[in-house]
């Protein structure tokens, strides 16, 4: 039988293949389904707490409630998908892990690594101690494996989800991150407030300058120009303004040049002069009555009471002359305001005239750009105090755009190992995995065990499956059991292989049918086979003849009870000497030699050619000579069918210079024995040797599966 070149599945045959191997898959599923169950033991339960975070795309400011901005999907979901990284960042897993005091705890702490546990145990010294920042590292890579943060779905939640073999610490680092990210989110827009408004602050300085000196051009300008300004439109209004722009310029500049006087005398102590430049009877009589006490204290004696309650008395008087000359300071500061408010209602006041009055096409264009300017710089400065002001407010009133609005709750049951899942992918692996081992054993491994089996190993036909049977005795009274008990299971094997053979050569006509046996290795019960086939054949009314060409072992008397002291390998030898001898003349077959060792079986009319001894010379000569051509040929033309028993293919090469002669050859398979490698090296071997178109037939001896005996016992005994 040969395989096309296209294979398709065939599920009986894989059905077939898993009931044949089903005790390695049991075997196999018991073990993982036990090493899983010692997994789950052994395995310390870790718990996983999920917090709940809703993430509002949407900016929230509290001084606009009213203010929406929209935003398209994609910036929505690009938002989310921030914040998710922002959850998932080492500088939000570092502020955990310091609010937590993480790095306390056993399970996330510095531990000792193997090397430095076993150099520990040896009484080693141990290697220098990681630095902070690698025991950081390590306990941030800890924290990050143990931490999980996933968006759901396209919603706006995210879930913060963190695994531990404590469940109450799952929970409480679950909504610690979680507060940490809001607190931090909102640290985050406060700090950017903040720094917004420090930029804003240098910009308002400049604004500010900007606006003084705009406003002082203009003043500048009028306070110049008044005199000029009067005479050009020739209004005595602004005569009269200008001599009392002149007047109270010259009170600021006195008032002024006064309060410097006064600041200086009060910071050397000079209360004396301050007395005299403000003009303050109060202070001058505070200031005789210090004098009149310095007289004194010089006159007292150091150290007794009426020095001290003299230094005691000086000293309360100092300080009320220090209050009194910063009242008298404060009063010309006062004034000094009052006369730059009436200078400057003068200005406005020369400007508004000036404005209403003819002036000429040059002063009006120069007084309305120092005007616009100022408006200009006003409107700036304005401005920038307003978004500055702003800033401070939102930096006091930020709040975050997240929420928890689910905390996590302390776990009941373990995330880790999930019990029935473990079970579930340990059944399910350890079904494929058994599966798979079945597989390789059937067709790479192992023996054959069947007949569908040996029919998938190599494309033989498989011709019968002989049954084990149980004998005291040796192959012998195997074979017997063809004549013996010829309605048995053992003799209807042998009856289905004469079928299978006749079949498989229904074709030929004439000659006699010559069967080559053999096997991949030794004791695979071919010469059993051998000799029950050739029995089957003459019972069946062939003139049939076994031949022993085993000629490394030959067996076949030995089941006869035979002693020949002449076999086939003598019979080679001899005439391969005289045909190599120069005197010797061809003589051809020699029919009176052959007769010294060929018998008649004493159970059926079954001719045999017998073999004697173990060969010690090697034997692949013999059979390639002319000897055994014509012993072939000869026995071709006399009977009906020739058996013959050769070496096995593997150790030998005998087969290989018998295999053209034949016109079946039967591979014999002992149930469980041969590997596959080999049977498909012998195979290999044996189609090389025969011709092509020579059918080849399997036979699986000594079967022990017994499934069919049980269906068909009732036809058998």
């Amino acid at each position: 039988m040969t395989r096309t070149s296209e294979e398709h599945f065939d599920l009986l045959s894989f059905v077939t293949i898993l009931r044949r191997q089903y005790r390695l898959i049991v075997l196999l599923v018991f073990m993982v389904l036990v090493i899983a169950f010692l997994f789950i033991v052994r395995t310390t339960p870790l718990y996983t707490a999920t917090a709940l975070v809703k993430v509002d795309p949407q900016e929230t400011n509290l001084l606009d409630p009213t203010a929406v901005s929209t935003i398209s999907s994609t910036t929505e979901s690009t938002r989310i998908e921030t914040e998710v990284e922002v959850l998932k960042s080492a500088r939000l897993a570092l502020q955990t892990i310091v609010l937590e005091d993480l790095q306390q705890t056993d399970e996330f702490g510095p531990q000792l690594g193997l090397v430095d546990k076993f150099r520990a145990a040896m009484g080693l010294e141990t290697a220098t101690p990681p630095s902070q920042e690698v025991l950081t590292n390590r306990t941030l890579r800890k924290f990050t494996d143990s931490l999980s943060v996933r968006r759901k779905g396209l919603t706006y939640l995210v879930t913060v989800q963190f695994t531990s073999s404590d469940p109450q610490l799952s929970a409480e680092i679950a909504n610690a991150h979680a507060g940490a990210y809001i607190q931090s989110q909102v640290a985050d827009r406060m700090n950017s407030s903040l720094a917004a408004r420090d930029v804003l602050q240098a910009q308002l300085d400049q604004a500010r300058q900007r606006l003084a000196q705009s406003n002082g051009a203009a003043q500048n300008f009028v306070e110049e120009n008044v005199k000029r300004i009067a005479s050009e439109t020739g209004s005595e209004a602004l005569a009269t303004l200008s001599t009392q722009l002149n007047s109270a310029a010259l009170t600021l500049e006195d008032s002024e040049q006064l309060l410097t006087m006064s600041r200086l005398e009060i910071e050397k102590g000079g209360w004396a002069s301050l007395a005299d430049s403000v003009g303050d009877s109060a202070l001058q009589s505070l200031n005789a009555q210090r004098q009149t006490l310095m007289e004194r204290l010089g006159k007292a004696n150091a150290g007794s009471v009426e020095a001290f309650d003299l230094q005691k008395g000086l000293a309360a008087l100092d300080q009320e002359i220090k209050s009194r000359g910063e009242d008298a300071l404060d009063r010309l500061q006062a004034e000094v305001s009052r006369s730059r408010d009436a200078r400057g209602s003068i200005l406005k006041a020369i400007q508004a005239e000036a404005l209403q009055s003819n002036l000429s096409d040059s002063t009006l264009t120069e007084i309305y750009e120092l005007q616009q300017e100022a408006q200009i710089a006003q409107r700036q400065y304005d401005t920038l105090i307003g978004r500055m002001r702003d800033l401070e407010a939102q930096a006091v009133l930020q709040v975050a755009s997240s929420q928890i609005v689910s905390e996590a709750i302390v776990p009941s049951q373990p995330s880790f190992p999930n019990k029935r899942l473990v079970f579930l992918t340990a059944l399910f692996g350890a079904l494929g995995l058994g599966v798979g081992v079945a597989m390789l054993k059937e067709f790479f491994l192992g023996g054959i065990t069947s007949a569908s089996q040996l029919g998938n190993v190599v494309p033989v036909k498989v011709g019968a499956v002989v049954p084990k049977m149980n004998s005291q005795s040796a192959t012998a009274k195997l074979a017997d059991q063809v004549i013996k008990e010829p309605m048995a299971q053992f003799a209807e094997a042998f009856r289905k292989l004469h079928a299978s053979i006749d079949h498989s050569t229904a074709g030929d006509s004439g000659k006699a049918r010559v069967i080559l046996v053999s096997s991949a290795i030794p004791a695979e019960g071919k010469s059993t086979t051998a000799l029950s086939l050739a029995r089957t054949y003459a019972n069946a009314g062939k003139k049939t003849l076994l031949i022993d060409a085993d000629l490394r072992n030959p067996s076949i008397h030995k089941f006869l009870n035979e002693k020949p002291e002449f076999g086939l390998m003598d019979y080679l030898l001899s005439e391969t000497e005289q045909e190599e001898s120069p005197d010797a003349e061809s003589k051809g077959f020699d029919r009176a030699l052959i007769e010294e060792f060929y018998v008649i079986d004493n159970l059926s009319p079954l001719g045999v050619i017998l073999g004697n001894r173990r060969a010690d010379v090697p034997t692949d000569a013999p059979l390639q000579s002319k000897a055994f051509h014509d012993l072939i040929d000869e026995t071709r033309e006399t009977f009906d069918v020739v058996v013959i028993d050769c070496a096995p293919l593997l150790p030998v090469v005998d087969p290989q210079y018998i295999a053209p002669y034949v016109d079946v050859a039967l591979l014999c398979v002992r149930f469980g024995e041969a590997s596959q490698m080999e049977l498909r090296t012998a195979y290999a071997h044996l189609a090389d040797g025969i011709k092509p178109g020579t059918p080849v037939i399997g036979v699986l001896n000594f079967s022990e599966t017994r499934r069919q005996e049980y269906r068909y016992g009732s036809y058998y005994g």
